[in-house]
């Protein structure tokens, strides 16, 4: 297991009631839990909305090159 650190972070009051309804629904532990889980899909978030805009852009160069008249 990696070396963890201990962070203080500043929540909204729904925030923190959403927080203890994961706690009280027995699927998490405790807070660090649920908020590595939360980080965990947001990467996986953040990878999938980078890898389609990678997608987009590839697709616009192969169009825009397609289309610029030269001679292929």
């Amino acid at each position: 297991m990696s070396a963890r650190r201990t962070v203080t972070v500043s929540i909204t009051p729904e925030q923190d009631a959403l927080l203890r309804e994961f706690l009280a629904s027995g699927r998490y532990r405790s807070i660090s839990e649920v908020l590595r889980c939360a980080l965990r899909l947001l990467e996986r978030d953040e990878a999938s909305t980078l890898a389609a805009f990678r997608n987009s852009a590839t697709k616009s160069m192969v169009k825009s090159t397609e289309n610029d008249g030269c001679a292929k």
